[in-house]
């Protein structure tokens, strides 16, 4: 993911060593409770490959998690979301090697009290510790911004939000001389940042001496990077990250902001993108997940479909709607009804809003917490649709948004999802301007597509459909 940039690897290693170390401590309290002191050397020793799975397999689910990136949204949830998936996860690793082998790797009392004690440290670290940590002077992200007009204020503003962790600092504007005509002034303070004058024969020198990891090129016209092209590679040589308003949007709001975005850099996505391998894995987990979700919800769906029947007895519970999938390819996708029969017979196609007089009381409660959308795990295991992708739009409205919305097809060139990232980081859109927003997300992720990110979407979505959140379909 683009998250993984130079400038805060240092930064985010730590978080993983911290991890590491939370381990290593868990283990030692979980041999002495268990064994004694006196075990503890001969334990480790004989079951070194236990206690290397065990580590291997938490890093690695935090990692897949998204743990061990710039966090743009910190969230106590997620953190403790995030340590029960890491747990499950290495417990399987466990599990199908002693079971391969033959022979258990890790005893169960060892392993319970390890497990308890790294826990206990692990979440007390995050909880309390983490934020004021990654905060602190210790870990700042010292940045510059070679720019002075409006979009240098906006990335400003995204890389200094509270949420951004670690904490980032910028400590200069730069205005180059020859290097952006779109701007002017002759400030030497903005918005409480000093104003640095250079040209190109100085710049190098003037972001040495301000002693920062991170440069944001925010010109108003960035036709002007050209100008110091050979200064910012000097710089990137010498360990200074560089970014462009593209790569700040990516890494620090996950968007792929239209304004940014032309024919070229999507291309460029597309050759890099590791979708073909992806998509392999992506198939198969649906396919488990999309059988496992409707074993699991049949008692669910009886009930739902008594409530509904008893609510409406003239009317059915499903709702069947026509969809395009990828590559424009039309699908009928299935929904537990939560809108009056014939809602759309006198308006015709059209969104639904906020507080939607259609919706009935039981289809509010449906909706509210997606349990309306638990039959498409159907659309899912039949391959129409992923569990993780855009979400699937009307024929009537995809003729519309792509006469309005620049780039809006390009939604089509990977298969819909149950859920996704635009819907879980802007979950509400009922008129063109939000359909633009939203496509900023989808682009992000067709992008960055991985299972990390698919995870983290998952992840995501649980807290949606344990605690509910309004949104529209």
């Amino acid at each position: 993911m683009a998250a993984s940039r130079s400038h805060v690897r240092s930064q985010i290693t730590w978080i993983a060593m911290m991890d590491l170390a939370c381990l290593l401590a868990g283990s030692a309290v979980g041999i002495v409770l268990r064994l004694g002191h006196e075990e503890m050397s001969e334990y480790v020793f004989h079951h070194l490959e236990g206690w290397l799975l065990l580590f291997g397999g938490v890093l690695l689910a935090n990692y897949l998690a998204g743990s061990y990136r710039v966090q743009y949204t910190f969230s106590r949830f997620n953190l403790v979301v995030t340590w029960i998936f890491s747990l499950i996860f290495a417990l399987l690793i466990l599990s199908i090697t002693s079971y391969a082998w033959f022979m258990i790797v890790l005893g169960r009392g060892v392993l319970l009290f390890s497990l308890a004690s790294y826990s206990a440290l692990s979440l007390f670290l995050k909880l309390l510790v983490y934020r004021n940590l990654f905060r602190s002077d210790v870990f700042l992200c010292r940045t510059a911004i070679i720019g002075t007009g409006a979009r240098s204020l906006e990335m400003k503003r995204m890389v200094e939000n509270d949420l951004v962790l670690p904490a980032h600092k910028v400590v200069a504007h730069i205005r180059v001389s020859g290097g952006d005509r779109a701007e002017g002034g002759e400030e030497s303070v903005l918005n409480g940042v000093a104003v640095l004058a250079t040209d190109r024969a100085t710049l190098e020198a003037v972001v040495r001496s301000l002693s920062v990891s991170l440069i944001i090129v925010g010109m108003e016209d960035m036709n002007g990077m050209h100008v110091i092209y050979q200064e910012l590679r000097r710089l990137r040589f010498d360990g200074i990250e560089v970014l462009t308003p593209l790569s700040v949007a990516e890494i620090y709001r996950g968007i792929t902001p239209l304004e940014l975005v032309n024919e070229e850099v999507l291309m460029q996505a597309s050759l890099e993108s590791g979708l073909p391998m992806v998509w392999r894995m992506k198939r198969l987990s649906d396919i488990v997940i999309s059988v496992a979700g409707i074993i699991l919800s049949l008692p669910f769906m009886v009930l739902m479909f008594i409530l509904i029947k008893l609510s409406s007895p003239r009317d059915p519970v499903l709702y069947s709607q026509l969809r395009v999938g990828q590559f424009g390819k039309q699908f009928r996708i299935y929904k537990l009804r939560t809108m009056r029969h014939g809602a759309e017979t006198d308006s015709g196609p059209t969104w639904a809003s906020r507080h939607d007089s259609r919706i009935t009381v039981l289809g509010r409660f449906l909706r509210r917490f997606r349990l309306d959308e638990v039959p498409q795990f159907f659309n899912i295991l039949r391959g129409e649709m992923s569990l993780v992708g855009p979400r699937p739009e009307r024929p009537e409205m995809i003729a519309l948004l792509e006469k309005q919305v620049p780039f809006y097809s390009e939604r089509e060139n990977i298969l819909p999802g149950l859920t996704g990232w635009a819907q879980v980081r802007y979950p509400y859109g009922e008129s063109i301007e939000d359909a633009a927003r939203k496509l900023e997300y989808d682009l992000y992720y067709m992008k960055h597509l991985s299972i990390s990110l698919d995870l983290q979407i998952i992840l995501s979505t649980l807290r949606i459909v344990l605690f509910g959140k309004e949104r529209s379909t």
